[in-house]
């Protein structure tokens, strides 16, 4: 495979990037901010959690504490910058929501296999493995 183009850098879009990226797949990651944001969007940042900074439960015997060690075993970017950026909110994983986005963004520009383009993709790209992390296509 030649690159990947992943659409949209909220969270699904950038475990997607990052999972592919270690593995040695080019990765071209488009994110619409800073050039246009959501009404419900404030940072430039990728994975930006916008209603709550909660990931919900750790608890190994609920679907959200199940969801969080599978995806710990994967290696999930996402995982590990939630611990990392985590606040105490009992039995559940919560985060400083702008120290989260930033260090996953970080460790996104870091790597050598992605490029990260800012710019509102508005057609599927003709070229490479396109998919869409953002949302479904309305054209």
């Amino acid at each position: 495979m030649e690159k990947v183009i992943v659409i949209g850098g909220g969270l699904a879009g950038s475990e997607a990037a990052w999972q592919l990226a270690k593995r040695g797949i080019k990765v071209i990651l488009y994110e619409m901010k800073p050039k246009r944001f959501s009404p419900a969007h404030k940072s430039s940042f990728l994975a930006e959690l916008v209603c709550s900074n909660s990931l919900k439960s750790l608890e190994l015997n609920t679907a959200h504490g199940l969801l969080k060690e599978e995806m710990r075993r994967f290696d999930s970017l996402i995982i590990q910058e939630a611990f990392a950026s985590r606040v105490p909110a009992g039995s559940a994983l919560a985060v400083d929501r702008e120290e989260f986005s930033r260090r996953i963004t970080e460790r996104l520009m870091s790597l050598p296999q992605l490029e990260i383009i800012r710019e509102e993709v508005t057609e599927i790209p003709k070229e490479g493995f396109v998919t869409n992390c953002h949302r479904p296509f309305d054209f």
